[in-house]
C-alpha cells in the first residue's frame, strides 16, 4: 500500500478523538463505501478491528460487490449488500449505526442526469432513514455538502446561514437535493425521534484519490507532476473550503458518536481565504520550479461547474463539541502530491 495512504489510515485508526469503545462489538451500515471518503473510512475501521480487536461488523451497501471486494478484499467483518441506495428495501439486521454517504459527485452527472441525481439523493436518504427507524439505531450521520449553502459572499458561514440556489437549473439537482435530504433527516428526527445528525462536507481531498479523478485539486496536482501549466476553466474567484481526508473522516465519526440529534455540523479545515486562483498560483510557485504558469481559459459551453462562491465556512460548532483538524490546505496538497508521486513510481 502507498506509504502516505497507509499512514493516513493508521492515523484515523489510532486517533484519540474517537471513543472506540462505543463501536466495539457493534454493527454499522455504510453507504458510499467505495468513494474516497468511504473507502478510507472502511479501511481504517478494518485496521482498528485487526490491531485493537474492535470487532465492528460493517454492512456495506454497494452497487457492485465484485468491485468492492477488489477495494477491500475478503474480510470477516465486512458484509456486502448489493443494491442501489435508492432501491434498497431495509430489514432489521440489528444495525447500531448508519453512515449514509452515497451520492453522485460529478458535475457532469448533475448536468446530464438531474432526475437521477435527485432520485439517488432523496430516495436513497429516505430509504436510509427508514432503515434507521426499522433497526432502532443508536445514531446516524447523513453526509451533506457545503453546496447546500448555495451562493453567498460571507465569511464565517455558520450552520444557520443560507444563500441562493436557482431551482430552475439542472446543476441545482445536487445542491437543492442536499437541502431536501437535510429536511428529510430533520423531519424523521422531529416526527419519529430518529437519532440522525448531519455532516456538511467541504471539498475533501488527499491520499487515496483515484487517478481518474477530475476535480480541480487533482487536475492541479497532475499539472504539477506533469510539469504542465495549470489551466483554470473558470475565473478561479471561488474561495476554497477544504478538508483533508483524515480530518473529514474523523469529523464524521465524531459527529456519529458525539453530535446532537437533529443538528448539522460543518466539516471543514481552518480557513485560509485562498481562492482557487490563489491556490493554483501557490502550487505553481511551491512546486513548479519556475516552469509552470497559471492560465485562465474559460470554455464557452457550460462545463457544469458550481457557481462562483465567496463564502468561508466556519468549523466552530464542530470544534465546540471536541473535534479538531490537523491539516491545512498547503500541507494537504503536499501529502496529496507525495501520494501521487509514489503511485506513479509504483506503476513503473
Amino acid at each position: 500500500m502507498n506509504s502516505i495512504l497507509k499512514k493516513d489510515i493508521e492515523n484515523i485508526a489510532v486517533s484519540d478523538l474517537i471513543n472506540w469503545e462505543k463501536l466495539k462489538n457493534k454493527k454499522i451500515l455504510i453507504t458510499g463505501a467505495t468513494g474516497l471518503i468511504g473507502s478510507i473510512m472502511v479501511k481504517a475501521l478494518c485496521y482498528r478491528n485487526e490491531k485493537f480487536n474492535l470487532n465492528l461488523n460493517m454492512y456495506l451497501l454497494v452497487r457492485n460487490k465484485e468491485e468492492a471486494e477488489i477495494i477491500f478484499g475478503k474480510n470477516k467483518n465486512i458484509i456486502y449488500i448489493e443494491t442501489s441506495v435508492e432501491q434498497y428495501n431495509s430489514v432489521d439486521l440489528g444495525i447500531d449505526y448508519i453512515i449514509h454517504g452515497a451520492s453522485p459527485t460529478k458535475s457532469k452527472f448533475f448536468i446530464d442526469n438531474p432526475v437521477e441525481t435527485l432520485d439517488i439523493s432523496v430516495l436513497g436518504t429516505k430509504n436510509m432513514l427508514e432503515c434507521a427507524k426499522k433497526n432502532n439505531i443508536k445514531s446516524m450521520v447523513y453526509l451533506s455538502s457545503m453546496e447546500m449553502y448555495g451562493t453567498m459572499d460571507l465569511e464565517n458561514v455558520k450552520e444557520n446561514d443560507l444563500g441562493y440556489i436557482n431551482p430552475l437549473s439542472v446543476r441545482s439537482s445536487y445542491s437543492e437535493g442536499k437541502r431536501i435530504c437535510e429536511l428529510y433527516c430533520y423531519s424523521y428526527f422531529s416526527e419519529y425521534n430518529i437519532p440522525v445528525r448531519i455532516g456538511r462536507i467541504a471539498q475533501t481531498f488527499g491520499a487515496g484519490v483515484s487517478k481518474y479523478e477530475n476535480r480541480v485539486y487533482k487536475v492541479f496536482a497532475d499539472s504539477i507532476l506533469n510539469e504542465q501549466n495549470i489551466v483554470l476553466k473558470s475565473t478561479g474567484s471561488t474561495i476554497i473550503n477544504y478538508s483533508y481526508t483524515t480530518d473529514t473522516i474523523l469529523g464524521i465519526l465524531y459527529i456519529l458518536l458525539n453530535g446532537e440529534n437533529g443538528e448539522a455540523y460543518n466539516i471543514v479545515g481552518d480557513k485560509t481565504n485562498m481562492t482557487i486562483l490563489d491556490s493554483a498560483k501557490w502550487l505553481a510557485n511551491e512546486f513548479g520550479n519556475d516552469k509552470i504558469q497559471v492560465i485562465v481559459d474559460i470554455p464557452k459551453e457550460n462545463a457544469g461547474f458550481a457557481p462562483d462562491n465567496k463564502m468561508v465556512l466556519s468549523n466552530e460548532k464542530l470544534k465546540q463539541i471536541g473535534w479538531n483538524c490537523e491539516y491545512g490546505l498547503k500541507e494537504g496538497y503536499r501529502r496529496l502530491i507525495s501520494y501521487l508521486k509514489e503511485e506513479r513510481e509504483n506503476e513503473k
